[in-house]
């Protein structure tokens, strides 16, 4: 029995040794941004479910507070209306286009969410690209993958690097994604590598993204048909935004001197109340814009982010590992805790 306790507790260290390895944080990056402004902010939001009658009045507060921000949109209607995340107006909409492009001409970022809510096949990709393309007069620089879609890039257990992490989601994962097998009717890695510029891969709990990803944006070696990758926090839905963003948070982005990319859905009803904004979004923004940030789109922060010194794209093996184990600890995080209580 001894001998076994002893195997045990080796094995333990042996895990515990492994795991304090890969982290150890990296080496701090420090950032000037523009204008002599302390941190920088921006609000990745996805689409699903968004109707011009829940975000309007949304964007509308963001923009009289002085926010620029990303706004990803499906191009064409869903052909999987059964499952509820494909639901939501389209740029096949008048009303939804016009007001699209009204942001766009305000400074916020349109990105792309899929062509559609739902799976699409090359072609579809390629027509739905164009008529992004003709309607906003460029490609986007960012893609977010969606849901269950199978035209996805490097999704599922292709999302990972770490290989038992592979491996691990493999066995349970029950969907498979398509976006990067050139042998598939679902592929688009090359117009993805072609016209975008960003994908975000991971979800963090944490207010900077600075102190998770000191080299954001990056490149990984074993997916070559996205340019870079980028990490965003999580600000899911208003509970989880309202978390993210309470006062000693950006006490501490402001601190020092970070980066955060708030991963939300704004249009899924939870930010909405009465008809307009919930008065908690607007008492978070009015926070956040009192502070000398410097709020602009996504790509914009990722752009300048590249062009600072110190900036290494291509991570390490152990930096690679860090952020699938960081991502993996949130999810389990997000699973076993309650979402947070507020009045």
């Amino acid at each position: 029995m001894r001998g076994i306790a002893k195997s045990i507790v080796l094995i333990l260290l042996i895990l515990a040794g492994t795991l304090a390895y890969f982290l150890y944080p990296p080496e701090p990056r420090a950032v000037t941004f523009p204008g002599g402004k302390r941190f920088a902010f921006s609000i990745v939001d996805d689409t699903d479910m968004a109707t011009l009658e829940r975000v309007k009045p949304l964007y509308e507060l963001l923009h009289r507070y002085g926010f620029r921000t990303t706004k990803t949109v499906w191009v064409l209607e869903s052909n999987e209306p059964s499952h509820p995340p494909n639901r939501g107006d389209t740029l096949q909409d008048p009303a939804y286009r016009a007001f699209i492009l009204d942001l766009k001409k305000r400074g916020f970022e349109i990105a792309l969410h899929g062509v559609r809510g739902g799976s699409s096949q090359r072609q579809d990709i390629i027509d739905g690209l164009k008529e992004f393309n003709g309607i906003l007069g460029e490609y986007p620089k960012i893609h977010i993958n969606h849901s269950l879609n199978r035209d996805n890039v490097y999704w599922g257990e292709l999302r990972w690097s770490f290989a038992p992490f592979q491996w691990g989601y493999g066995l349970i994962g029950k969907h498979k994604f398509f976006g990067q097998d050139s042998a598939s009717a679902h592929f688009w890695g090359d117009l993805v590598k072609q016209h975008v510029r960003y994908v975000n891969q991971f979800t963090y709990g944490d207010i900077n993204l600075l102190t998770i990803n000191p080299s954001m944006p990056y490149r990984l070696s074993d997916k070559p048909y996205v340019n870079y990758w980028f990490p965003t926090a999580d600000g899911d839905n208003l509970d989880w935004f309202d978390e993210l963003l309470r006062p000693e948070n950006l006490d501490r982005l402001e601190r020092e001197g970070g980066v955060c990319l708030v991963y939300t859905h704004m249009g899924a009803g939870s930010f909405n109340k009465d008809g307009g904004p919930h008065p908690r979004f607007e008492a978070r923004l009015k926070d956040l814009a009192s502070r000398n940030g410097w709020f602009a789109p996504a790509s914009e922060i990722l752009d300048y982010l590249r062009e600072q010194p110190g900036w290494t794209p291509d991570l390490s093996f152990r930096e690679e590992v860090r952020l699938e184990i960081l991502f993996l600890w949130n999810a389990i995080l997000r699973g076993l805790l309650p979402a947070p209580i507020h009045s």
